[in-house]
C-alpha cells in the first residue's frame, strides 16, 4: 500500500525546528478507540539480534506534532523510518540524458539526514518511479522504455542529487519500485523485461558509487506468494514467476503486508503464520518488510484487540524467520482523519469508497490525537521484550 505522499504531512516548521504542524482536521468514526476487550499477546520472545524494527512515522496528531511521533518511536526501540517519494517529485522535465531540475520535496531528504545525525533514526529510502498508481517518472520520461540508457542516466544523476541531500550512511537501504506486482504498465508491454534491465545496471551503478547501499523493489506479499495472482498486460504470466526472476538482480527484497480481502475487508490472524512461511520460500535474498499494517476500524472488520493480534502474531513470526527478516516497519504510528484517508482514495481512483477510507485511516498504532491504542502498548511491551 502506498503511504501518503510527505507533503500531506511535511510542513516547513517541521522540517526546519522538529516541532511539527498539525492537521486541523479530526478522525472519523470507526471501531479502533472502543475496544470490546483487551488482547494478551502469549509469546515466547527471541533475543534481537540483529534485527531492526521502523515505522512510518510522517503522518502527524492532531494533538502534537512529528517530534512525539519520533520519541515515541525512540522510546520502543524503533532504528528507522521510512521514507517514500516518486521520482518525479524530485526531478523536473528535462530532455533525453539531461536532467531536468532536482528538489528536495518539503526539505525532507536534508530533515530526516539531521534526525539520523542527531537521534540515529536511519532512513528506509524508497523512491518509486512505478507504483500503483502508475508510471511517476519526470514528463519527458513518461513514453521512454525503463532499458533506455537515457532513462538509466537520469535515475543515477537523480540518486546522485538525493545523495547530496542525506548521507547514503544514513540510508539503511533502497527500494525502487512501490507494490510492483499491482502496477498496470497499459500499453508498455515489454515493461516487465524492461524493469529488471533498469534494476541490474542500477545495482551496478550503486555498488560502484554506493557499495553500502543495497537495492531491491517492494511488492505485495500476495505478489510473492499467491500462485494465482496474474501480473497487468503481461501475458497471463503468474507474478511469483516474473518476481521470482526479478530477485537475480537486486540485493533485497520488499514486501508490503496488510492481510484483507479484495473488499478491504480484515482477514482472520490464523492466516499470519502460513503467510510468513509462504513469504519466506520466496526467496533466499533478505526480505524487508516494508509495511505491516492492519486496521483497526469495525467498518472493515477490524478492531483494536484484532489490531493488536496482529501486530503479537506478526511479531511471533518474524522470531521464527528472524534470520530472513532483517528489518520490519508498522504503518503507521497515528491513524489519519477521514479528510486525508479520503485524499489517499482519490489517488487510488478510490474516491468515495468507505471501505478503502476506513481501511487506510485507521491502520495507525495511535488514533489521530496520538492516544496509545492496544497495538501500541503491545509493541512497546513486546519489542521490549525482545531487547529492542
Amino acid at each position: 500500500m502506498k503511504t501518503l505522499n510527505i507533503s500531506t504531512f511535511l510542513c516547513l516548521s517541521m522540517i526546519l525546528l522538529l516541532a511539527g504542524c498539525s492537521e486541523s482536521s479530526s478522525s472519523g468514526g470507526g471501531g479502533g478507540t472502543t475496544p470490546d476487550a483487551t488482547y494478551v499477546c502469549n509469546s515466547t520472545p527471541m533475543a534481537k539480534g540483529s534485527r531492526k524494527f521502523g515505522m512510518d512515522i510522517l503522518a502527524e496528531p492532531s494533538v502534537g506534532g512529528y517530534s512525539d511521533n519520533l520519541s515515541s518511536l525512540k522510546a520502543i526501540g524503533g532504528e528507522f523510518q521510512t521514507l517514500h517519494m516518486a521520482w518525479k517529485d524530485i526531478e523536473g522535465a528535462g530532455s533525453g540524458a539531461t536532467s531536468g531540475t532536482f528538489t528536495d520535496p518539503y526539505g525532507a531528504l536534508a530533515a530526516l539526514d539531521a534526525i539520523a545525525a542527531s537521534d540515529g533514526i536511519k532512513v528506509t529510502l524508497r523512491i518509486h518511479p512505478v507504483d500503483i498508481p502508475g508510471k511517476l517518472v519526470p514528463t519527458d520520461l513518461m513514453s521512454t522504455r525503463f532499458n533506455s540508457a537515457n532513462l538509466k542516466t537520469r535515475a543515477q544523476a537523480m540518486l546522485n542529487f538525493v545523495f547530496t541531500k542525506i548521507d547514503p550512511n544514513h540510508v539503511s537501504h533502497l527500494m525502487m519500485g512501490n507494490e510492483v506486482d499491482d502496477f498496470d504498465p497499459e500499453s508498455d508491454t515489454d515493461f516487465w523485461l524492461d524493469y529488471p534491465d533498469f534494476l541490474f545496471d542500477m545495482n551496478v551503478w550503486l555498488a560502484t558509487n554506493y557499495p553500502g547501499i543495497d537495492i531491491g523493489f517492494v511488492s505485495t506479499l500476495k505478489g510473492v506468494t499467491d500462485q494465482t495472482k496474474i501480473l497487468a498486460h503481461a501475458s497471463n504470466q503468474k507474478s511469483v514467476d516474473v518476481l521470482a526472476g526479478w530477485m537475480g538482480v537486486v540485493d533485497i527484497l520488499g514486501v508490503t503486508y496488510y492481510p484483507t480481502e479484495a473488499s478491504f475487508l480484515m482477514q482472520s490472524n490464523s492466516h499470519v503464520a502460513t503467510d510468513f512461511q509462504n513469504l519466506i520460500g520466496f526467496t533466499n535474498k533478505p526480505i524487508h518488510l516494508e509495511e505491516v499494517g492492519y486496521a483497526s476500524s469495525k467498518t472493515v472488520s477490524g478492531s483494536e484487540y484484532l489490531q493488536a493480534e496482529f501486530i503479537c502474531e506478526v511479531l511471533k513470526s518474524w522470531d521464527t524467520y528472524a534470520a530472513e527478516i532483517p528489518t520490519l516497519a508498522v504503518l503507521r504510528m497515528v491513524d489519519l482523519s477521514s479528510a486525508s484517508a479520503s485524499d489517499v482514495a482519490d489517488t487510488y481512483n478510490l474516491s468515495g469508497n468507505n471501505y478503502f477510507i476506513e481501511f487506510i485511516r485507521s491502520l495507525g498504532v495511535k488514533t489521530s490525537t496520538g492516544t496509545a491504542k492496544q497495538s501500541f502498548t503491545l509493541l512497546s511491551s513486546e519489542l521490549d521484550k525482545r531487547g529492542f
